[in-house]
Formats: C-alpha cells, structure tokens, sequence
C-alpha cells in the first residue's frame, strides 16, 4: 500500500498568548491560514507485523530517526489504533524549517492523514487532531488547513471567509527559539492584546483584507530584535498593507492586495534577501496526491 499527500504550511495573522492552561501550554488568542507552500509526503506500508518508521528525505538537515515528528506521528497513530505496521516516509520538503509556518508540524500532519486513509479511516476527524495535538499544537490546524481562529478553550474554528489577498514572505538567515521567547514572557508578560475579537469579526462577517489592519504577533514585540523589524519596514516600504512574522519566526511576511504588486516586491526585496517568495490563501490543509 503506497499514498502521496501534499501538506500545505500556515501564517499566523494573528498570535497573543492570555495565560496558562491547565495542561501547562500556554493559551492562545490565534488565528491561522493555510498557504500554498508544501511538502509532498509518501507514505508505504511494507508490512503489518511489527512497528518500525523508515524516513527519508531531500533536506539534509532533517533528522530521519526518533527525533522526527514524521515517526512519532507514526507511532501515536498505531498506539491510538492498536495497530502495527512496518512503513516508510519519505519528505520532499519545501516549507522552511523554524520558520513559524509550521515546518515540522505538516510533515506530522500529512503522515497522519495518510496513516488514517492507508487504514480505512480508523479516526475521524476530530479524534486525528486529538493523536496530533499529542505530538504538536499545531498539527491539528495543518490537518484541518484553511482560515482558522481559536475561541475561548483553545479549540479551533475554520472561518468561511474570501480570501482576496496575497502574502510575500521572507525567510532570512537565522532563526528564533520558541523556548526562549516563552520563557521571556513568563519573565515579563505583556498585556494581552485587545483586538483580536476585532480581527475574528472582521474576518467571519467579511474577508482576509477586512482583518488585515488587525494583524498581530506578541513574539514581535517579545523578541525586540531589530532584524524582524527591518524586515517588515521593508515589506511596508515595497507595498505591503501591512507586515508581520509569523509564529514565533524568522518568516516574515506582508499582505498584497493583488498579485501584480506582490510580484514587483518580490523582485525588489529578493535583491536584498535570499529567500522570498509569494504565498497564496487556501481552504486545504493536507490534500491527497495519489493512492
């Protein structure tokens, strides 16, 4: 059994943390959307007698053993399902690493949906993103794709919204801990932000570029750092309506009204850095090449 899926990233448009939940994460104000920037995830199953996960893949940087969310996805599915099987992954890997668009949580995301489909639809919906939550917070919002935001006990809401924008993102040289942004707030919160059932309306009763003027990430202001903000000055400066990072970076990225614009600001903003590129809004979260 063999089966191909396409596992698109995500932007944060918006991103506030409010407190702690009783699990210990961290609780969230987010809203996400699904981008057109992927991996492509094949997954074979050579036997169903033993457990075992053979990973492969075109980034060397990428671990393929234990420490890769592609084999703990694998083995949460088994667990949950109470089965066994002998598999291998392999990743074309497109979307950045560490760069807040949910790098490794698509890689979990799609070899879960094609565990889930390989086996006959074991789990439905909502009990996957239960096995994804397990090995990653956003694993169920790449499973599921689309406009999402989350409401009060953290779960998450796809909004039926046009999307009449078009992002360009910029993925510099360097990347941001997580951890240690986490651990800056803790030191020092910040007050939490009050727009965003501002931005959840805008978007819900309208479109993307009704929200954008609302678009936020507390990571920005948590890590100060003035490379994030030049980029985003740069986006502006090149046409952007607005810029922001996403996650806890490095991306970064703008909001085009319209492709021709973004298009110029690409060629512009790539003469300054190495990797730009256009991202567009879509409704797909994870999509099934070929079974």
């Amino acid at each position: 059994m063999k089966i191909q899926v396409r596992a698109y990233a995500k932007l944060n448009l918006f991103l506030d943390i409010t407190g702690r939940l009783p699990s210990g994460r961290h609780s969230l104000n987010i809203a996400t959307q699904s981008v057109d920037i992927y991996d492509d995830i094949t997954v074979s199953v050579m036997s169903t007698d033993s457990f075992d996960c053979r990973i492969t893949c075109n980034n060397p940087d990428i671990p393929c053993d234990e420490k890769n969310i592609v084999w703990k996805a694998a083995k949460a599915f088994f667990d949950a399902t109470d089965m066994n099987a002998e598999i291998s992954v392999d990743i074309e890997k497109h979307v950045p690493l560490m760069g807040g668009m949910g790098g490794s949580s698509v890689d979990g995301a799609g070899t879960l949906v094609a565990l889930n489909e390989l086996f006959g639809k074991k789990l439905d919906t909502e009990a996957l993103c239960a096995v994804g939550d397990k090995i990653g917070a956003d694993v169920p919002i790449c499973i599921k794709g689309g406009t999402q935001y989350s409401i009060t006990n953290g779960d998450m809401i796809i909004a039926e919204c046009e999307h009449d924008c078009v992002f360009l993102c910029i993925y510099p040289g360097f990347t941001l801990s997580t951890a240690e942004a986490y651990a800056k707030y803790d030191e020092n919160p910040t007050e939490i932000n009050p727009h965003y059932a501002d931005f959840v309306s805008s978007i819900v009763c309208g479109s993307l570029s009704d929200g954008v003027g609302f678009i936020s990430n507390v990571f920005t202001e948590i890590y100060h750092d003035s490379r994030i903000e030049e980029m985003k000055n740069n986006l502006f400066e090149s046409g952007a309506v607005i810029s922001e990072m996403t996650g806890s970076g490095s991306v970064v990225f703008g909001v085009f009204e319209n492709e021709n614009k973004t298009i110029e600001a690409k060629n512009t903003l790539s003469k300054k850095y190495k990797s730009v590129f256009i991202a567009r809004p879509t409704d797909c979260g994870i999509y099934i090449l070929e079974r």
